[in-house]
Parts: structure tokens; C-alpha cells; sequence
């Protein structure tokens, strides 16, 4: 078992309280919601870097169960909206949540640059201590939550921190980041109609490009895979460096890690109850495949569960035309919109947490 001495460090500010959700309308026939939420601003720090949230907890008497919520990885400000379910929806069942900008968004100082996705979810496991320090909330009942990356990092924090109660997984694949994003890059030009032999040139030069980070395969050879799609209309939404960019590409450890990072051997470490949830027209998440490995895990890990919402994107939204576009309107509308998944998640948090 991991020491409290090589945790992340956990500095939680006591600063004044605030309730959400008063009615100052004139109509006479407004009520408040119940029970109120109160938020108190929470700072804490973790490998260089200063994070700033929010925690929303219910005001009741009694110490409440909390989550701490990971970031999709376009999405690292703590006020975007696929946070909202979570700081209207958590605290009106009874739990309070963290959410707070990610290293190097919005209020955090630090940057995700060459981090390792270890230190991003000790992070997330600073968050739980600063938390867990608190009168309101109960210390043996800290989880986390995370959606995409996050459900990744989720499950990460989860294995590394001894005092994690549970975790909750959404649209994160049990393949590797690489392989994820082969299927993802694909999907998008399937859903964008460019014909076969596009997708087959760009899957040949990932692959090179990844043999040449992995000092498998000489720069050259991935010059030439990639020269032969950096100029094609559909390149910039690859996520892959031009054969002119590629001899600068910056080739770390923490990103080779990143690229390789294994989440079975992260679930393997898991000791506590983990959700895992899929939409059932996910076209960046290999759900088939992971269901597949969910199923044989379950049977010998009784805390795993998972169900795959019928209809539900990536997001847990309902899109009508799948375009696979990420840009500031597109994550400011793809919410979270499934009853079903709303339902889910709620039934299993006050089953584990009651």
C-alpha cells in the first residue's frame, strides 16, 4: 500500500460558503429547490501545479459522500456544461461534487503538456484529500467520475488511491489511447464520407508514425507515410504532426506513456466498485470490443458492472447527424441527455453509497 507521504498534496481553503439556486424573481409562485446547494471554493496543489473548484454539496446536517469529477479531454474548465448534471443533479441525491479546472485551464495554474496520466489523475486524488479534510463531508466516501479521459483517469485514480470508495467510468474505452484513436480517426472520415483508401493511407501512416516514436521504424519511413496525407482536406482533424513537423515532434517519455497506457492493468489495481457506461452509438468509443473485455472482467471482479444506453453518443447525447466535429459550440451543446444514463448513475451511486 502506497504511503501518505508520496500522495498528492491536498491543501483544502476554508473560504465563505455560498447557496445556489435562491429565488430573487418577483413571480410569487417561484419555490427554491430543495435541499439548497451550498459551494465553497477548494485550492489545492499536486506536482507544480495550483488547482481551483468548486465543491456543491447539499445543505443538510449529516457528513455526505462526494465525487470528484475527471475532464473529458477537451473539456478542462470546471463552468462547462457537461459539468452542469453533475453540480445541479449530485447534490439533490445527497452528494456533493468536486469539479475543478484542469492543470493549466481556466483558474489552474500548470500545463498538460508531456504530463503523464498518472499525475493527471493525482490530481484528481489532491481533490479528494483537500475534500476529505472538511466537517460537511465523509471521508470513507470519496469517489470519482469522469467522461472520455476522464473515465480513463477515474479508474486510474481509483487503483492509486487507497482511499477511493468507488469510481465511475463513461465512454472510456478498455483498449489502449492508440488503438482508441484509430478506431476514432477512422469513424471520422466514414461519417464524413471520404472513400476506403483514405482511411486505409491514414491508418498506415499512425502506424508508421507510431513506429517511429517507438524506435521501431527510421524517421524517414514516417516522413514518407505521412507526406503522403499531410496535404489532403481532411488531415488537420487527424491529430497527427506533418512529415515537415514530424523531426521536431517532441518525442517524450510522458507522451509514449500516455500513448501505451493499458487500462486493464489500471482496472487490476481497482479494489472498490467501478460503473462503467457506454452509448450504444458511440463512433470515438470501440464499445463492442470493450464490452467484450467487460464481460470476461466482470465474471472474476464482482464490483464491475456496466450497461450501454441505447442510442447515447459519446456524450451521452442524442445527436441526429453524426459529424464526430469537436469545436466550442459543439461542446457547449453535446450534453449529457439520456434518461437512462441520469438513471443509472443515480441508482448505482445510492445503492454503493447508502
Amino acid at each position: 500500500m502506497r504511503s501518505r507521504a508520496s500522495l498528492p498534496t491536498a491543501v483544502a481553503l476554508l473560504l465563505p460558503l455560498a447557496i445556489v439556486g435562491r429565488v430573487h424573481a418577483a413571480e410569487p409562485w417561484q419555490v427554491a429547490g430543495t435541499p439548497a446547494v451550498l459551494t465553497q471554493p477548494v485550492v489545492f496543489q499536486n506536482a507544480g501545479a495550483v488547482l481551483r473548484g468548486t465543491l456543491y454539496r447539499p445543505d443538510v446536517t449529516r457528513r455526505v459522500p462526494a465525487i470528484v469529477a475527471f475532464h473529458a479531454a477537451e473539456v478542462g474548465n470546471a463552468d462547462a456544461a457537461l459539468y452542469n448534471h453533475l453540480r445541479e443533479g449530485l447534490p439533490a441525491i445527497g452528494i456533493a461534487v468536486l469539479i475543478f479546472d484542469r492543470r493549466g485551464s481556466g483558474r489552474s495554474t500548470g500545463s498538460t503538456a508531456n504530463v503523464s496520466f498518472q499525475t493527471l489523475a493525482d490530481d484528481g486524488i489532491a481533490g479528494a484529500r483537500a475534500i476529505a479534510r472538511l466537517a460537511a463531508i465523509d471521508p470513507k466516501r470519496i469517489g470519482y467520475w469522469g467522461l472520455s479521459q476522464g473515465g480513463w483517469l477515474a479508474v486510474f485514480a481509483a487503483g492509486r488511491d487507497p482511499n477511493a470508495a468507488f469510481a465511475v467510468s463513461v465512454s472510456a474505452p478498455l483498449v489502449t489511447p492508440e488503438l482508441q484513436m484509430e478506431f476514432a480517426m477512422a469513424n471520422v472520415l466514414r461519417v464524413n464520407g471520404y472513400p476506403a483508401s483514405d482511411l486505409d493511407a491514414m491508418l498506415a501512416a499512425r502506424k508508421a508514425w507510431i513506429g517511429y516514436l517507438h524506435g521501431n521504424l527510421p524517421l524517414a519511413t514516417a516522413e514518407a507515410a505521412l507526406s503522403t496525407i499531410d496535404r489532403k482536406r481532411w488531415f488537420p482533424l487527424m491529430y497527427l504532426p506533418s512529415a515537415k513537423e514530424l523531426a521536431s515532434n517532441i518525442n517524450t517519455s510522458a507522451s509514449r506513456e500516455r500513448m501505451d497506457a493499458d487500462p486493464l492493468a489500471a482496472l487490476a489495481r481497482v479494489h472498490v466498485p467501478v460503473l462503467f457506461i457506454y452509448g450504444g452509438k458511440d463512433p470515438w468509443t470501440p464499445v463492442a470490443a470493450t464490452i467484450e473485455r467487460l464481460h470476461t472482467l466482470a465474471q472474476a471482479h464482482s464490483g464491475i458492472e456496466y450497461a450501454v444506453i441505447a442510442g447515447a453518443d459519446h456524450d451521452m447525447a442524442f445527436v441526429q447527424h453524426e459529424r464526430m466535429t469537436i469545436d466550442a459550440a459543439t461542446l457547449q451543446r453535446d450534453v449529457p441527455q439520456a434518461p437512462a444514463y441520469f438513471m443509472l448513475l443515480a441508482a448505482w451511486l445510492a445503492r454503493h453509497l447508502s
